[in-house]
């Protein structure tokens, strides 16, 4: 009877498990590898401000030579890679649920005359990159966080102090322009130094007022219009009346003065006429012929005097 072939695997030779193990290895150190790259290799854009937080050894924090760009190497251990927008940052408060937040965020202030307006704002500001270290030390990395908490108070608080200095009707008019560029100048010298750059400030479309009080200025404007138009039409016919005047007036002194030079030139005349010259000047248009006398009816006498001889 034929047993069965128990034949077993032969052992691997130390070779072969060498060179196995070396692959082992050179896996895992390519792993540790990448695994090092990619949570320690940064990239910062062009549109971005890096900043490198060391969080441990003598160079602890940030200072400005910590500002970086483009691809970054970092130990995650030890250092903190940041970054804020290069960019304009703009945001629109407004009263919207469908802007910013969904919520109202609109602005409400009182005026001099302590009358309630609101309105919307669209504001705009760049990040200073040689500020950005302070700034980072001092409100943290969230720019949105930033710009929802501590630049809207700026704004609001400077909103609510330049409106003190107008009335509603200045406001709601031709004085709205002057309270924007206070508002933003107002804004920019808080902002500034600390390496905010304010780059736009403005009010979304009309300011918002209690309607007594839109109709109480527009009637006051009206009746203003009112006014304005009965003093011209005053005016005017003063005016259409001064010049009548002086129309008869020149025409009075053109009169005058014809009566005056044609009196002057009777006068002349008149002077000249004396009884030589009138004698002569009979002589002159004497034609020779006699008058002729003739009886009449009833005894009388007619006497035929010839024509002047012209």
């Amino acid at each position: 009877m034929t047993s069965p072939d128990r034949s077993f695997p032969s052992k691997p030779s130390p070779r072969a498990l060498r060179s196995a193990l070396g692959w082992v290895v050179t896996g895992v150190l390519a792993l540790l590898v990448v695994s090092v790259l990619t949570t320690s290799v940064h990239v910062i854009g062009p549109s971005e401000i890096g900043l490198r937080f060391n969080k441990a050894g003598g160079a602890r924090g940030l200072t400005q030579t910590n500002v970086v760009s483009g691809y970054v190497l970092a130990n995650p251990l030890t250092t903190q890679i940041i970054s804020y927008p290069r960019g304009q940052q703009s945001y629109s408060w407004t009263r919207s649920t469908t802007e910013g937040r969904g919520v109202d965020e609109s602005f409400t202030f009182n005026t001099s005359d302590q009358v309630t307006l609101n309105g919307d704002v669209n504001f705009g500001y760049q990040i200073s990159p040689d500020s950005a270290p302070e700034i980072y030390v001092r409100f943290g990395p969230d720019v949105q966080a930033i710009t929802d908490n501590y630049i809207r108070s700026i704004v609001r608080n400077a909103i609510t102090r330049q409106a003190s200095g107008y009335t509603a009707e200045a406001l709601l008019g031709k004085g709205r322009a002057a309270f924007e560029d206070a508002s933003q100048k107002e804004v920019a010298a808080e902002l500034t130094p600390i390496g905010f750059l304010v780059r736009n400030f403005s009010f979304i479309g009309e300011l918002r007022a209690p309607a007594a009080i839109v109709q109480s200025i527009n009637a006051k404007f009206s009746a203003q219009q009112s006014a304005l138009q009965a003093q011209n039409k005053v005016v005017q016919a003063t005016a259409e009346a001064e010049q009548t005047v002086a129309t008869a007036k020149g025409r009075a002194q053109s009169i005058l003065l014809e009566a005056n030079a044609q009196a002057q030139a009777n006068k002349i005349l008149a002077a000249s006429l004396t009884p030589e010259l009138i004698q002569s000047k009979q002589i002159e248009k004497w034609n020779g012929i006699l008058p002729t006398v003739s009886g009449g009816s009833n005894g009388g006498f007619l006497i035929n005097i010839p024509p002047p001889v012209k």
